[in-house]
């Protein structure tokens, strides 16, 4: 099934103030993450987020210590990307309501099923395939197929390797935004250890390919394309 091979390159917070429903949780989780991160409250969950930065992040709505819905809204002024999912007992129609406009991208009905989680995890990869670009254009002369892992200039292609591919895939979400060496590292090196000049070897190779003028540095940030 294409969508467990997918979930294990991905990471995913779970928030929960309640220690055995976090732990159950978390055990169903790990059979299909590569990392699983916990947090019992929204300002573990906010660190927490700020120090991995999870793919995806799954919080109870009523906690003691900043609930669900502020939590979402401090992720989503770190990161556009957050894909978030609400994990609820209350079915109220008002606060299905507040989600859809506190930008919740799913909210699940406790007790949680793993039905459930897994058409929330296929909703994500539709978003995410959906928002994320299979050919970008450059310029007249310049393209890159994502899908392909190519850089086409002036009509010949020129294959890219894993972590070229994977940067461009990242720059080419918002061609606009920078995107930070913190998410840089996490979504190409994952756990393992990395270094700026590891970074800066991967945009080096990029530019002899592409040219030296798409990826601009943002001085103490990271990279963004032009």
């Amino acid at each position: 099934m294409q969508i467990l091979s997918r979930l294990k390159e991905k990471t995913i917070l779970l928030v929960e103030d309640e220690d055995i429903i976090r732990n159950n949780i978390a055990s169903m989780l790990k059979h299909f993450f590569k990392e699983v991160y916990t947090a019992s409250d929204g300002y573990e969950g906010v660190d927490k987020y700020e120090d991995y930065l999870p793919n995806i992040v799954m919080t109870d709505l009523k906690m003691p210590i900043m609930g669900g819905f502020e939590l979402i809204e401090e992720l989503k002024k770190r990161s556009s990307k957050a894909y978030t999912i609400i994990v609820s007992a209350h079915t109220d129609t008002e606060l299905l309501i507040e989600a859809i406009n506190n930008g919740v991208d799913r909210y699940i009905i406790k007790p949680v099923t793993e039905d459930e989680l897994f058409e929330a995890f296929e909703a994500y990869f539709k978003k995410l395939d959906e928002t994320t670009p299979k050919v970008v254009d450059l310029n007249e002369t310049t393209k890159i197929d994502i899908d392909k892992h190519l850089a086409i200039i002036n009509g010949v292609e020129v294959k890219l390797n894993k972590k070229e591919n994977q940067l461009l895939t990242l720059l080419c979400v918002d061609m606009n935004k920078a995107v930070s060496y913190e998410e840089i590292e996490y979504q190409i090196w994952g756990s393992d250890s990395m270094s700026l000049s590891a970074i800066r070897s991967v945009v080096r190779d990029l530019r002899k390919k592409i040219g030296s003028e798409f990826v601009v540095n943002v001085s103490g940030i990271g990279y963004r394309l032009r």
